[in-house]
């Protein structure tokens, strides 16, 4: 299954693989603080657990994908042979960024909001859907070009 002259494509998904375990705690802890404050449970929130694990996944997300770019073109000298997988990894860009600064700023400036945390929460849960396909298209491209 491991072919040794295609380690390095091994890296691109390792570091995705983090940034995904780190994504979706700092998810589940923005949902508990969704439901606590609209729907009225009673959670504490994990402030900075939440802020840590997601911006090091954001930041992982990145790295991952300029890894990915790198190595698709340099093993097969065409970013797009890939498909869906590097569309979609494409359109998590900009949900990335704006995860990323909108949480940045709620952080920096530390108040109660009503509409900025559901816009990152919004954004976020979208990334977070992004990246679940993400996953299944990975997979999809390592077994045509991996492993197969």
């Amino acid at each position: 299954m491991f072919q040794e002259a295609k380690l390095h494509l091994y890296i691109h998904p390792a570091i995705q693989i983090a940034g995904i375990v780190l994504g979706y705690l700092a998810f589940y802890w923005g949902v508990k603080r969704y439901l606590t404050v609209h729907a009225g449970r009673k959670f504490i929130f994990a402030w900075k657990q939440h802020v840590l694990t997601g911006k090091l996944a954001l930041v992982l997300w990145l790295i991952g994908i300029g890894v990915g770019l790198h190595y698709t073109r340099a093993e097969w000298n065409f970013l797009k042979i890939t498909g869906e997988h590097y569309t979609i990894g494409m359109a998590t860009i900009p949900f990335i960024l704006a995860t990323f600064f909108t949480g940045y700023w709620m952080d920096l400036f530390k108040k109660r909001r009503k509409y900025l945390c559901l816009v990152h929460g919004v954004v976020g849960t979208i990334l977070c859907l992004l990246v679940f396909v993400q996953i299944i298209t990975g997979v999809q491209v390592f077994y045509i070009f991996v492993w197969h």
